[in-house]
């Protein structure tokens, strides 16, 4: 029973083929993955024909397995079952929404441009997961990537409409509070939503409902639910440093350093993660044919700087 938006209005927007879904092999995989007992030697095969699928799940597997003298090279039971079948699924899911693609008459949507901040953003939260370990690494992968599917949600169900709506500068609860008055449901709510058809954990699907505008946790000690939304608000803004307008980078540290204080790291660690998210992005940039990509942005001595007298009680960013 889907909680996030009304049923009815779900089911309207799935008739009129407005919601992204997945197809192809990558389905069959996912189908595999949902059956209590899969013909695994068949799952390994159709993962093993897949390279962006495979390649993650190798990547993975090397993060956990970091004190390994050989780093695994391919696809086997073991890996899979170290990734666990729910993150397989997920991951492929996730890759198969990436192919999707936007309509035409969505003329300020870049399909390009969201893909780019989507997995930079996918990878921002895997890389910082590695780190902290709130989650298993695909499914946050997972969850970087589909936390905006929302806005491809609206570029297709209200081309126009939307297409208007992106030339207005609004901060994030004003955005979300318009989408919602004039389309009956916003970005976020939507990729809840989702989620929760996809059958990804509710634990996911609030996380990435609450992200943009996450609670501050103060005192108190802080939850799992907090930590996976303030490691999706790192990431957000991880990717916005990375792969975003030059506009957009001073708020985007800003709320860096905001994360960063939230979830305990500090501004050297934003270094080392920001590092491997970029290096893992540029791969995927390639691997996923995304037009149009500039180079990953490094970050500057101020902007560390910077970080650092913000976690001191310094200037603010």
């Amino acid at each position: 029973m889907l909680t996030f938006i009304e049923p009815t209005l779900f089911d309207k927007l799935r008739s009129a083929q407005a919601l992204p879904s997945p197809g192809g092999v990558r389905l069959t995989i996912m189908q595999l993955c949902a059956q209590d007992n899969p013909d695994m030697a068949e799952l390994i095969h159709l993962v093993q024909a897949d390279p962006a699928l495979s390649g993650r799940i190798i990547r993975i597997v090397n993060v956990l397995n970091a004190q390994r003298v050989r780093p695994i090279a391919s696809v086997s039971m073991d890996s899979l079952l170290l990734v666990g079948l729910q993150a397989v699924r997920q991951l492929a899911l996730a890759l198969s929404l990436a192919e999707t693609r936007a309509p035409a008459s969505c003329a300020n949507f870049s399909l390009p441009a969201f893909w780019a901040h989507s997995f930079a953003m996918a990878c921002s939260a895997q890389a910082v997961t590695s780190q902290l370990r709130v989650a298993p690494l695909g499914e946050m992968f997972t969850t970087g990537l589909l936390a905006n599917i929302g806005k491809l949600t609206l570029a297709s169900a209200q081309p126009t409409g939307y297409s208007a709506l992106l030339t207005r500068a609004l901060d994030a609860p004003a955005r979300l509070a318009m989408e919602q008055s004039l389309f009956g449901f916003n970005h976020l709510n939507i990729a809840a939503a989702l989620m929760q058809d996809w059958k990804i954990p509710d634990l996911f699907c609030d996380a990435v409902l609450h992200y943009e505008t996450p609670v501050v946790i103060g005192e108190i000690a802080a939850t799992r639910q907090d930590e996976i939304v303030w490691t999706l608000h790192l990431a957000q803004a991880m990717a916005e440093l990375g792969c975003g307008p030059a506009q957009q980078a001073p708020a985007a540290l800003a709320r860096a350093g905001t994360a960063l204080a939230q979830l305990q790291l500090a501004p050297h660690d934003l270094l080392v993660l920001y590092q491997q998210a970029g290096q893992d992005w540029q791969e995927w940039t390639q691997t996923m044919h995304i037009a149009g990509t500039s180079p990953w942005q490094a970050l500057d001595a101020r902007s560390l700087e910077t970080l650092r007298q913000r976690a001191q009680g310094g200037a603010p960013c």
